[in-house]
């Protein structure tokens, strides 16, 4: 019997943006979210953003799913504000970051829980990662660090992705055996393991595509649309063990 998702579960830069990289939204994406909207698919997009910014994206794009924004840390559906994390990095911890070149992002003032910080030019992700979990130590904070191809992220302990999308699915009485994830960063790959099937855009990162249940042809949005229109004809399958 063909699956068919009861919802999907998006990132958003490099997933539904015009290529890995690139801030652009794909109007293809735009249109394959209206698409699984229109069959009665809800879309949840799935991010490192600030709620700010992924609720104000899903609501302009058609996207009626929770919200999972700051790498799982917080779910924002219907008005509602809910928290899968406890804590926040210390303000300590910016300011060492900030002595080794690093810039806070814009969004961290709207953050609850995640902080994102661009490292300096010329550094390595190898070298920046080091530079992160030595300041880490030094403030004695016991976290997670993940890298999204643009800044690292730091959120308490336990933070995921996976935890913050069981969250919306449940609130759409649903599981994630019942969704479709699609992402391409690292940071996305246990989504794309507890997810029911999943995807990734052509240009994804290369452990991504090693690991998902199939690869489109096209990047970026072109893939995710792609993806879509394979989903609503249920042909897509798990293919992992």
């Amino acid at each position: 019997m063909a699956w068919k998702p009861r919802l999907v579960l998006s990132d958003i830069d490099g997933t539904l943006t015009v290529r890995r990289g690139s801030l652009l939204l794909s109007l293809e994406a735009v249109e394959a979210v209206r698409m699984l909207e229109g069959e009665g698919v809800p879309v949840s997009l799935v991010t490192g953003n600030s709620v700010p910014v992924a609720a104000g994206l899903a609501r302009y794009i058609g996207a009626s799913g929770p919200v999972v924004a700051e790498n799982g840390c917080t779910v924002f559906h219907r008005g509602e504000l809910h928290h899968v994390c406890d804590g926040r990095p210390p303000g300590e911890l910016e300011s060492i970051l900030a002595g080794a070149g690093f810039r806070a992002s814009w969004q961290n003032p709207y953050r609850h829980h995640d902080l994102a910080f661009l490292p300096p030019g010329g550094l390595g992700p190898e070298e920046a990662l080091a530079v992160v979990r030595s300041a880490m130590e030094e403030v004695g904070w016991d976290g997670v660090v993940l890298w999204s191809g643009f800044a690292f992220h730091i959120a308490p302990r336990g933070a995921s992705k996976t935890r913050g999308a069981a969250l919306a699915a449940s609130l759409l009485g649903a599981g994630l055996a019942d969704a479709l994830a699609v992402g391409d960063g690292e940071n996305d790959l246990d989504l794309l393991e507890a997810a029911g099937v999943s995807a990734a855009p052509g240009d994804a990162a290369e452990r991504v595509r090693a690991r998902v249940d199939y690869v489109a042809s096209k990047p970026g949005g072109s893939g995710f649309a792609e993806i879509a229109r394979l989903a609503l004809g249920g042909r897509l399958q798990r293919r992992r063990p």
